[in-house]
């Protein structure tokens, strides 16, 4: 909330547009075990819900941050099967190009989010426990506990449609780039795994253009 209010009280009125959003998507972990070999998990459908501000840079042009509770996960392969549910505090900042079509706008857009985690679980063969954040673990804690990163960083791509009332359609794709497994007595893990996901979101953003 911050960034968003920030960015309001510096940006022209006529360019501010504030909204909310919210996701129906479907996560998975790309992960590969500690020989390098690529782990096959399953997607799993998870949401996300936010608000986030536009403000224009050029013509056409916007910067949007937002700030959503995210929650991603997936179905992990193993003996039992379980399945992983990781929920994050979520800042993306797009940049957005917006082009009028048809009385709306065609929008596409990229750009980096930061996510910390704020809970979670991990349920299996009739159990089920809560995942905790840690970036270095000892081998006793491993043993006991489901351990991940804290931060998640990576990139997020939309592409959609602005109606001229400010209801916006979009499908998203979310790409992660930190390795979410942490450190093990202080050596770099040699398995990793990484949030991918993507869906379709539906916004209202109450500002003009």
């Amino acid at each position: 909330m911050v960034v968003l209010s920030v960015l309001a009280a510096t940006t022209p009125s006529y360019a501010q547009g504030f909204g909310v959003k919210g996701s129906f998507n479907f996560f998975n972990l790309a992960q590969k075990n500690a020989l390098g070999n690529k782990v096959e998990n399953t997607m799993i459908p998870k949401f996300d819900v936010g608000l986030f501000y536009e403000a224009s840079i050029a013509p056409e042009f916007y910067l949007r941050p937002e700030l959503n509770f995210a929650a991603k996960g997936a179905k992990l392969e193993g003996t039992p099967e379980s399945k992983l549910q990781v929920n994050y505090l979520e800042v993306p900042v797009m940049f957005l190009y917006k082009g009028a079509l048809s009385g709306g706008n065609v929008m596409l857009g990229f750009g980096p989010y930061l996510g910390l985690g704020v809970g979670g679980k991990n349920t299996g063969n009739g159990n089920e426990f809560d995942i905790k954040f840690k970036g270095d673990v000892s081998s006793a804690e491993a043993m006991n506990t489901l351990y991940l990163k804290p931060l998640d960083f990576g990139g997020k791509m939309l592409a959609g449609y602005e109606l001229g009332m400010g209801l916006s359609f979009a499908i998203n794709a979310s790409f992660g780039m930190s390795n979410m497994a942490p450190k093990l007595n202080g050596e770099k893990p040699d398995a990793t795994l990484r949030n991918v996901g993507f869906g379709l979101t539906l916004g209202y953003r109450f500002g003009k253009k």
